[in-house]
């Protein structure tokens, strides 16, 4: 996987920069499809206390006849020192340092990946926003270093809906793939608390099918 596991909130794989509330909790459950593969993914994430938050994420690809399952852990920090003030509307600032592992067939847990990424998010006005990711990352089996660029703008029409495109690319396609562009919405069922969502991506110099996710969010749990 070139995004790290414990990667940003549905539906978009570029972080925004925004914690989980204080003394609260969410989970994210998703299924993603590429032509035969697929993988199963479940993400829970919780305060440690306002402007920090610990992620988690599980996946179980398939077919599995390579790697079994992944995990990763993710500590993200959003202080509200680093919210500004900025023409178009707020502009917010944060780091977020994850580890992935992953279990092949056959062998024991093995470290996969570790990034550091800076994250930006500036709204612009109040049906949209701009979020930007931009770091460092280093794949263990390879020793190979990169860095991440992700970008994604996000519309909100209506209280109920969420839109969004969004592009990763990282500067050594042949460890961490190529360039992914993708397209998804949100249906809040329940306005902030429970969210439906769908995604469609594809990457560039594959000529692979496009991977298609379906998701569900629980937010605000325990407050």
């Amino acid at each position: 996987m070139a995004a790290p596991l414990a990667h940003a909130g549905r539906p978009q794989s570029t972080d925004d920069a925004a914690t989980v509330d204080a003394q609260t909790c969410q989970f994210e459950a998703w299924v993603e499809r590429a032509g035969s593969a697929g993988t199963a993914v479940l993400a829970p994430a919780c305060a440690l206390a306002s402007g920090l938050e610990l992620d988690a994420g599980f996946a179980q690809p398939r077919p599995h006849d390579v790697v079994r399952v992944q995990a990763g852990l993710a500590l993200k920090w959003v202080p509200a020192s680093w919210k500004l003030d900025s023409g178009p509307g707020e502009l917010s600032l944060g780091l977020k340092l994850s580890r992935d592992w992953a279990k092949p067939v056959g062998a024991a847990w093995q470290a996969a990946q570790t990034s550091l990424l800076g994250l930006a998010t500036q709204k612009l006005g109040d049906a949209w926003a701009l979020h930007g990711n931009l770091g460092l990352a280093r794949d263990s089996a390879t020793a190979t270093r990169a860095t991440l660029l992700y970008l994604a703008l996000a519309w909100t029409p209506a209280d109920a809906w969420l839109l969004f495109a969004e592009v990763q690319g990282n500067n050594k396609h042949a460890v961490f793939g190529g360039t992914v562009a993708s397209l998804g919405a949100r249906w809040w069922l329940l306005k902030d608390r429970l969210g439906l969502d769908i995604t469609a991506s594809r990457e560039s110099g594959t000529g692979g099918p496009t991977r298609w996710g379906l998701g569900l969010g629980w937010y605000g749990i325990g407050g």
